[in-house]
């Protein structure tokens, strides 16, 4: 399938937790804002486990102690979607998706995380409903998840497998009234190696393409502003995340980075892959040329 940039280009951005949208920032605001691309987003759970970063946010949300457990997981869910909305509105998002699975704790046992928090079967024909009917009969072109790392949150990591195994559902189909999207993983560490999650063989990235991996450079500028770059935007993101206090300083230290980091998953060239990472490589060089040019 050979997609050209001329047309609108239609994404949908998969994460665990209202928050993890900051992960691929850049990448998002440069979509929405420079190519004009329709961007809609699927969040799997409300992020109702974050009550213990909350207290801070109290006083925001008529002093409801959201840090006590019981309370926060009763109203978490409605102001952490609010607050996602407020990202939303900077990145650009059009359309939401709620599947509002369990956020029980956090915790990197995969297994654990779908056998007791969330119904899998479930989310991955959700994945598959979303990905077919959510933008109509046009489909999506690509679709962003959280690259699986054993380092990382298990609802990260589960988040992405689930959404490739249902392209890998819908590709066994074999349908073409199904538009399949291309696949990428954005990975929420710098990585210098390639990446390696050996535990499910449908994580793995091609590397014996060139590239095998794309960046996007946070220190570009948004405009032609010499103040004003992409982890601005994230920072401008982080603080629409009031309950999640400690976001912020993610970004300033431990999650600061100069690049957003994305792999091309392997799967992609088991149903048409005529044109799927040409296509990428093409998206990424056209958002370099644009920010040239400030």
């Amino acid at each position: 399938m050979a997609i050209t940039l001329t047309a609108v280009l239609a994404v949908l951005v998969v994460i665990a937790h209202p928050d993890d949208e900051t992960l691929f920032g850049g990448f998002i605001h440069a979509l929405t804002h420079k190519l004009n691309a329709s961007v809609d987003l699927i969040c799997v759970t409300n992020g109702e486990g974050g009550y213990a970063h909350a207290e801070a946010s109290e006083p925001l949300y008529n002093n409801l102690k959201l840090s006590t457990e019981s309370i926060g997981r009763k109203h978490l869910p409605r102001i952490r979607q609010q607050e996602l909305f407020g990202s939303g509105r900077i990145l650009g998002i059009r359309k939401y998706f709620f599947y509002d699975q369990i956020d029980l704790k956090s915790t990197r046992d995969i297994n654990q995380i779908f056998t007791e928090q969330w119904n899998k079967e479930w989310v991955i024909e959700q994945f598959q409903r979303t990905i077919t009917t959510g933008n109509g009969v046009n489909g999506y072109d690509l679709m962003i998840v959280i690259l699986p790392n054993v380092n990382s949150h298990g609802h990260h990591t589960a988040s992405g497998l689930l959404a490739l195994q249902a392209i890998q559902r819908l590709q066994r189909i074999k349908s073409t009234n199904i538009t399949i999207p291309t696949i990428i993983g954005g990975s929420e560490y710098v990585l210098t190696q390639p990446p390696n999650y050996s535990a499910d063989p449908l994580a793995e990235v091609l590397t014996n393409i060139t590239p095998f991996e794309f960046h996007f450079n946070l220190k570009w500028k948004v405009s032609n502003s010499r103040f004003v770059d992409y982890q601005t935007i994230l920072l401008w993101m982080a603080a629409e995340h009031k309950t999640q206090g400690g976001l912020i300083n993610e970004i300033l230290s431990e999650h600061d980075r100069i690049n957003e980091q994305y792999f091309y998953f392997a799967i992609n060239e088991q149903c048409d892959p005529n044109g799927r990472h040409t296509m990428v490589k093409n998206l990424f060089t056209q958002l370099t040329n644009i920010h040239q040019s400030y």
